[in-house]
């Protein structure tokens, strides 16, 4: 299901997410007065919990459903931008870019780019957070929430350094299908690649745990990432 159609379903769908620890993580990053800007924002829901917490928040996603339901939530500018043509006259103190969403780009080439284009809307001393899904192997889950079941499947090539993965969600006798490839780029890359820009990879953390370094072992890793000299 394309997020053109899955939009009106996501905020369902994803109930069990822990956005609330998540935003928690972001703040240890984030001053009161700093400007910020989600990249690849959804719905909205990292940024209306931020925003309640009285921080300013913009938002860039390339899918204008998505961005219809964050308009219900946000109230500072939206931006209906790919990752990897941003074009926005301003400068944002953190950028944050959570739930995976650079794990769509399929290689380092497109990876650079929009590190350069997040570096361009940064803010001298500014600070970039992205959130990357990392696995280890395929497999297949099958869970329950919300009067609901959801069937997991994933492929991953380690070769490649491609996931393919189906999600199922089946409530009351109907079936809703959320498919998906992803780039898994390892921390090295990500590092050599931020290096490219003019980026320096600061911390890489595990879990939204500001205790927890990320490792090429963690499920997923968050990364503190800033200026640097190329």
């Amino acid at each position: 299901m394309e997020y053109k159609e899955f939009a009106k379903y996501y905020d369902n769908f994803y109930k069990n997410k822990n956005y609330a620890k998540e935003t928690e993580f972001l703040k240890n990053f984030i001053h009161q007065d700093d400007k910020i800007i989600d990249i690849g924002c959804g719905t909205g829901l990292h940024a209306f919990l931020l925003q309640k917490s009285g921080f300013k928040v913009d938002g860039l996603d390339l899918n204008k459903e998505m961005l219809d339901i964050a308009k219900t939530r946000i109230s500072s500018n939206l931006y209906l931008q790919n990752l990897l043509d941003i074009n926005i006259n301003q400068k944002y103190d953190v950028i944050i870019s959570m739930f995976a969403v650079i794990n769509h780009l399929k290689d380092t080439q497109e990876l650079e780019k929009a590190l350069m284009n997040l570096k361009n809307i940064l803010t001298d001393g500014g600070k970039i957070i992205i959130d990357l899904h990392n696995p280890q192997n395929s497999g297949s889950k099958i869970d329950s929430y919300d009067h609901m079941t959801r069937t997991m499947e994933w492929q991953y090539d380690k070769k490649t350094k491609i996931e393919n993965s189906k999600i199922i969600f089946e409530r009351n006798g109907k079936k809703y299908i959320d498919s998906h490839t992803f780039r898994i780029f390892t921390i090295s890359e990500v590092k050599q690649c931020c290096k490219n820009v003019g980026l320096v990879v600061k911390k890489v953390y595990e879990n939204y745990d500001i205790n927890k370094c990320g490792s090429s072992i963690s499920k997923n890793l968050q990364f503190l990432i800033c200026k640097g000299s190329l």
